[in-house]
């Protein structure tokens, strides 16, 4: 999962809930066009501290002038900082607003040169990049991949229209994502995420909209629908889709904040507990790493299923509803009576 510098503290005091999730990977941001510097360095190596599990920096590169400087500044900082890093992601801030086709191509360095001063100021660890936006950019901007340990991108659900079910079928699309990104950059290992419900940043405006009201708006920062129910079907429903791609890390949340598995003030539970999210993304954590069992269901536009098998011999099934009614889910070749799915509902067998 990613986590943002303002919620190391909140992750921090809810460790336990954290630890017994247990992501494989944490996603650390770093963004020094936003103000971040070494006190938000110091807040992820407190969190790696906590819980030590293998860790990538998200580092947003201003490429305001010389690299070698900012990319050296930054992991000298990572070393005072005594944050323990197993890669860094790489990508130029510039990158992260959308060209359009026939559009004129802001200024940045040559990806080789931001790649290659990354390397030289983190020689030890693996180096990733891509597009922190979507995978639309990565496809129009292409990245030399015989540069780097691995290819990144996100998606979002919201960027043209954000009723239920538009949402539910954006997730029809993942599968052809993965095999053009596959087809584009071939068996070097692919990461997904964060992928979110909501927009974390907009590459086709100035900014994501601020929705404090809960509205169902495309390109918005928050959705109502992350702390409900809808959010737990769509992240296994995410997973399913895309585990045929052999991802090397899915990122599908953050621990706190708007994108968080915890509950905020307002919300029907109390603060600080788990929204629905919090069981989807737990299911997805026992899955990881396991190997994958192909799984499919009679109407994919109605429930979709993931699988995996334990190195026992055991498998894990999860079910998803895509929508907003009772589902029945004949389970009867599974030694398991029909079960009904109430809307946006997860099951694990």
């Amino acid at each position: 999962m990613v986590i943002y510098p303002e919620d190391v503290e909140s992750a921090l005091a809810h460790l336990p809930m954290l630890l017994r999730l247990g992501p494989q990977q944490l996603l650390l941001h770093y963004d020094p066009t936003r103000g971040h510097g070494l006190e938000a360095l110091r807040a992820h190596a407190r969190l790696t501290a906590a819980y030590p599990a293998r860790a990538t920096l998200e580092c947003v590169v201003a490429c305001a002038g010389d690299l070698d400087a900012e990319l050296s500044g930054v992991a000298q900082m990572v070393r005072r900082a005594g944050l323990r890093l197993d890669a860094i992601a790489v990508s130029p801030s510039v990158d992260r607003q959308s060209t359009p086709p026939g559009s004129a191509w802001p200024p940045c360095p040559p990806l080789g040169d931001v790649y290659a001063a990354t390397r030289r100021a983190f020689p030890d660890i693996r180096l990733g990049g891509g597009m922190f936006s979507y995978f639309t950019e990565l496809n129009r901007k292409r990245v030399p991949a015989s540069l780097l340990d691995f290819i990144t991108h996100c998606t979002c659900p919201i960027v043209h229209a954000a009723d239920d079910l538009s949402v539910m079928q954006s997730l029809e699309a993942l599968p052809f994502i993965t095999q053009s990104a596959r087809a584009i950059f071939g068996e070097r290992p692919y990461r997904i995420g964060p992928s979110t419900i909501a927009m974390r940043q907009n590459p086709y405006g100035g900014a994501t909209k601020d929705n404090f009201d809960g509205q169902r708006i495309a390109m918005a920062n928050r959705d109502p629908r992350h702390a409900g129910q809808f959010a737990a079907a769509w992240t296994i429903s995410y997973a399913a889709r895309v585990a045929s791609a052999g991802l090397e890390m899915l990122t599908l949340s953050s621990f706190a904040g708007p994108f968080g598995l915890l509950a905020a003030s307002g919300e029907p539970v109390a603060e600080g507990s788990p929204r629905p999210i919090f069981q989807a993304i737990e299911g997805l954590c026992e899955l990881a790493g396991l190997a994958h069992v192909v799984a499919r269901t009679s109407d994919e536009t109605k429930v979709l299923a993931l699988a995996g098998r334990t190195a026992s011999g055991e498998t894990i099934l999860w079910l998803a509803n895509l929508t907003a009614d009772d589902v029945p889910v004949d389970i009867s070749a599974l030694g398991r009576s029909q079960l009904v799915m109430t809307p946006y509902a997860i099951a694990r067998i």
